[in-house]
C-alpha cells in the first residue's frame, strides 16, 4: 500500500492520530485529546466519533493524483498549501516586496518565490496583510480552499492544517492546485 493510500486511510478512519491538534476543539472533543494519546483502548471509539463529526461516512474515497501529492511529501504539501493561500490573496505585492518575501523565506525558498511570481495571476489588488502575519494567513486560506475541494480525497487533506478561520475562495481549487503541482 502506498504512503498516500495509508495517509488517506488514516485521516479517514483514524483521524485523531494524524489530524492537526486544532481539530480537537473544532469537533468539540478537546477534553479527550490527552486520554486519546495515553489510552490505546479509547482510540478506536474516539476515532469513530471524530470521523462521524467530520462527516467521514462510507468507504474511503479513491486517492486521486492530486491527493497523493498532498498526502505524500509533507514539505511539498505545506508549500502547495501556502501557494494556494497566496493565490487566494491575489496580490503580487506579497512576492515582489522585500518585507513580504522575507516573511515567507522560512516557508518558501527564493527559487519557489520566483516560480510563484511567474505563476500567480497579475493585476491583483494591493497587499492587505502585514508581512509577519502573511505565512499564517496564506496557509490558513490555502487549507480553507482545500477544504472546499470537490475531490473528497483532497478535501480530507485539510485535516493536516488547523481549522481555517478564513472563508475559502468561491472558485474551484483543483485547476489551480494542479497548475501549482506541475511547477512547484
Amino acid at each position: 500500500m502506498s504512503p498516500a493510500v495509508q495517509g488517506l486511510y488514516a485521516l479517514w478512519h483514524r483521524p485523531g492520530a494524524d489530524m492537526d491538534p486544532g481539530w480537537w476543539d473544532s469537533v468539540e472533543l478537546a477534553a479527550w485529546r490527552r486520554p486519546y494519546a495515553t489510552q490505546a483502548l479509547l482510540r478506536p471509539l474516539l476515532d469513530t466519533l471524530i470521523a462521524t463529526r467530520l462527516r467521514h461516512a462510507g468507504p474511503v474515497p479513491p486517492v486521486s493524483e492530486t491527493a497523493a501529492v498532498l498526502l505524500g511529501n509533507a514539505a511539498r504539501a505545506r508549500t502547495l498549501c501556502l501557494a494556494l493561500g497566496l493565490w487566494a490573496l491575489g496580490s503580487p505585492d506579497y512576492l515582489l516586496l522585500k518585507p513580504y518575501r522575507e516573511a515567507l523565506s522560512d516557508a518558501l525558498d527564493a527559487g519557489t518565490q520566483r516560480q510563484l511570481q511567474a505563476l500567480l495571476p497579475t493585476g491583483g489588488g494591493r497587499a492587505t496583510v502585514a508581512p509577519q502575519a502573511l505565512p499564517g494567513v496564506a496557509a490558513d486560506l490555502g487549507a480553507a480552499w482545500l477544504g472546499g475541494a470537490t475531490d473528497p480525497a483532497v478535501r480530507v487533506c485539510r485535516l493536516r492544517w488547523p481549522p481555517s478561520t478564513h472563508p475559502a475562495p468561491a472558485r474551484p481549487v483543483e485547476p489551480i492546485l494542479v497548475k501549482l503541482m506541475r511547477w512547484l
